[in-house]
């Protein structure tokens, strides 16, 4: 932690009315070049190979056949937003993909398809996660250095890099979880009453609308969002007053019901969904057995609220275990991995995608995390023996409210009975990587330079070491067998 000795140093009358005071960082021409930097590293690590395998890998199976089913028209169910499948369809109309690939099996090959464009929606939040988590650290109030530990930990992060190369919509949640937190900490360093503070109560409310709307498991980033917005905790003076909080909500809600009203829109044909909808509601569905072309179309919040409750029905009745499941708990230690693919070669060979966290990342976040808790204990313990230090309460304040999301976001999967997976750590460390660099941020400058220059080096180590796992490149069986250092990386 930097010398308590500086000058001009005021005592605060209380840990939020210090966090009132966050600034913004003012940024140069290091800044500019140091986000160009990252976002070409960041697109060179996610569309390297992007077309390797070409083959159908793990959830491709679903999420191809949801796009597939946007093209013709076909209603389908899944447990999730649409969002997320409506943006890889978007992404597939501006890329020209033609549906008729059936996604009928894990390894299928693609043959003809243009798969790669899908694959591409993916890379392209997964390319822009790391400049905006770069913004992020800087808005947050960290130093240069402490803000490049920060991205990198999200640029050499296995899941969000293995996430990002498939159709799937983990780098989307990702993003969008950046983005809200990003306009919240706007939000909260703007001025009451002024049209700053209007947009950035709209911003955020959609952003984090967003990031609900892709998957359900981001409701704990605009949760913490929201609980520290009404109670002026942690980062704030006082409070949102109710007609902000209310106007934020309205405009996250909105931007959640949207793309349902789209959903329902361009599925005009009886498809595999069918049966998860009202007998009314398939009255409109063009080739269902209830078609009724003089049907008069049910509300659309009716089908809205119907299909809410089937999601979580949906959710809730998954009871069915699987191989690669692994317990919330597992997760932070990167304890279990999770095959995405193999394919079996000749001359002892063979070539798979293996989901783990990048081991550096993964234990460099979690002992920063261990840290600041316990740092916490020891200043609530005996905080009327510490001076009353500016930026001790700095500290304190933003590093509570991180821990509050980190906990929101992996303590719930303790009552969660359904088979879980790594990747559902995606949004939780986030909070862990940003917590890293705020407690590098506290150590004296030389310090941060070593500490950052020594993470980076063993981020990229590990990086280049298991690059076979996230590129499918072929390696033997001794190769892949030495890589997998813990008994579940099975």
């Amino acid at each position: 932690m930097e010398s308590p000795h500086k000058a001009n140093r005021q005592k605060p009358k209380s840990v939020s009315r210090i966090a009132s005071h966050l600034q913004h960082q003012d940024f140069n021409k290091k800044d500019a070049i140091l986000l160009l930097l990252l976002t070409l590293l960041s697109f060179i690590t996610r569309f390297f190979r992007l077309n390797e395998p070409p083959a159908v890998v793990f959830d491709e199976f679903h999420f191809g056949k949801f796009v597939t089913w946007y093209f013709t028209g076909e209603y389908f169910f899944d447990i999730h937003p649409p969002l997320g499948k409506l943006l890889l369809y978007l992404g597939g109309i501006l890329g020209k993909f033609k549906p008729g690939f059936l996604f009928d099996a894990i390894g299928a090959e693609y043959g003809e398809t243009k798969f790669y464009v899908l694959r591409s929606v993916s890379g392209l939040f997964g390319t822009l996660s790391v400049p905006f988590m770069y913004l992020l650290c800087r808005v947050f109030g960290l130093s240069l250095e402490s803000s490049i530990l920060g991205s990198s930990l999200v640029l050499f992060d296995f899941m969000s890099l293995i996430e990002s190369r498939l159709i799937l919509v983990d780098s989307q949640l990702q993003f969008f979880c950046i983005l809200s937190l990003l306009s919240a900490f706007m939000l909260w360093n703007s001025h009451p009453k002024t049209w700053s503070r209007i947009f950035w109560l709209i911003t955020t409310g959609i952003l984090s609308g967003f990031a609900i709307s892709i998957k359900w498991t981001a409701l704990a980033t605009p949760g913490a969002i929201a609980v520290a917005s009404f109670f002026g905790l942690f980062l704030m003076s006082r409070p949102l007053d109710l007609w902000e909080c209310a106007l934020a909500g309205l405009a996250g809600l909105v931007t959640y019901i949207i793309p349902f009203y789209i959903h329902f829109r361009i599925l005009p044909l009886s498809g595999s969904g069918d049966a998860f909808m009202s007998v009314e509601f398939q009255k409109s569905l063009k080739g269902s057995p209830y078609y009724d072309p003089m049907f008069t179309p049910e509300s659309f919040w009716k089908n809205f609220l119907y299909l809410n409750k089937e999601m979580l029905r949906a959710n809730s009745a998954i009871k069915e275990r699987h191989p690669w499941e692994s317990k919330w708990y597992e997760w932070p230690l990167n304890l279990r991995g999770l095959l995405y693919y193999v394919e079996e070669l000749d001359n002892d060979q063979s070539r798979q995608i293996y989901l783990i966290g990048n081991p550096t990342i993964m234990y460099v976040c979690i002992l920063f995390a261990l840290s600041f808790f316990f740092c916490l204990i020891f200043y609530c313990r005996y905080r009327y023996l510490i001076s009353n230090d500016v930026e001790l309460a700095r500290l304190l304040s933003k590093g509570m409210f991180l821990l509050l999301a980190y906990s929101l976001n992996l303590l719930p999967y303790i009552a969660v009975d359904r088979s879980a997976f790594l990747y559902h750590y995606i949004p939780g460390l986030l909070y862990a990587e940003l917590l890293t660099a705020l407690m590098v941020d506290s150590f004296p400058k030389r310090g941060q330079k070593w500490v950052v220059s020594m993470i980076i080096v063993l981020e990229l180590a590990a990086f280049l070491y298991w690059a076979p796992w996230i590129y499918c490149i072929p390696l033997s069986t001794k190769q892949h067998q030495r890589r997998r250092w813990l008994p579940r990386w099975n």
